[in-house]
């Protein structure tokens, strides 16, 4: 079993226990990968968990692996499940690797159930710049008031608004989420996490980029496999947990 992001199976039981869900809870994991965290949240907790991945190679194995659980290979941006279905969602190490963060945070808000919750786990940069957090905002905002002609848009053309540098600036990210609909229920460094993960991977393999090229299913690009393949040697980078609840009414 390979968990290719900080924190592991311990940092996903941390976050149950913090978000609190009920028990039976239908629960999905979007960026399932090889589906472990499905398999712990079914095994464990008695979930009724689901797991979806963009990488048809990753939802293979995950069906492999875990015959008995339900796999299914989506984008985070348009999942094929009803509104209001679930009670908890996890991104863990994912939200920062779709290609539309808004889209898919909008898509998981759609999702869940009155109530239902959000657990995030990604990297984020710490003491961002003013002024490079004033100039990403307006940047994304040029890019996205600029008029489209036909081919303009790219497969990552549309602004981010909370990302600088491929790691979320935290305070950008909240104030996008509550904008939302969202209410911020817990928010915790996890830092530690991040630091030992590079360690562990370097001590196994020699460098993070080998450790990557090691466990990157073939024809995917590391970077966009896991957040944390090109970044979590940077020292201006911490991991965080963030827990959001849909509101009951």
């Amino acid at each position: 079993m390979t968990i290719i992001r900080p924190g592991g199976l311990a940092l996903t039981k941390k976050a149950i226990e913090k978000a609190a869900l009920p028990q039976g809870a239908r629960v999905l994991d979007i960026g399932c990968g090889e589906g472990d965290t499905v398999a712990l949240l079914a095994s464990d907790y008695g979930f009724n968990a689901t797991g979806v991945d963009v990488s048809t190679e990753l939802i293979d194995k995950a069906k492999s692996r875990h015959p008995d659980l339900d796999f299914h290979q989506m984008e985070a941006e348009l999942l094929d499940f009803d509104s209001k279905s679930f009670d908890g969602i996890f991104m863990e190490c994912s939200l920062s690797v779709f290609r539309l963060h808004e889209d898919a945070a909008f898509e998981a808000y759609c999702l869940l159930k009155p109530g239902g919750k959000l657990i995030i786990t990604d990297l984020y940069i710490k003491n961002p710049d003013p002024a490079a957090v004033a100039q990403m905002l307006n940047e994304a905002a040029e890019k996205a008031n600029k008029p489209r002609a036909y081919g303009d848009c790219a497969e990552n053309e549309k602004p981010s608004f909370v990302m600088l540098n491929d790691a979320f600036v935290v305070d950008e990210l909240a104030g996008m989420l509550e904008d939302m609909g969202f209410i911020l229920e817990h928010y915790e460094d996890e830092s530690p996490a991040l630091a030992s993960f590079a360690a562990e991977a370097i001590m196994a393999h020699g460098s993070l980029e080998a450790y990557f090229k090691a466990v990157t299913p073939e024809g995917e690009d590391p970077a966009s496999y896991c957040a944390c393949s090109a970044f979590s040697n940077k020292d201006s980078l911490g991991y965080f947990l963030m827990i959001l609840k849909k509101p009951a009414t």
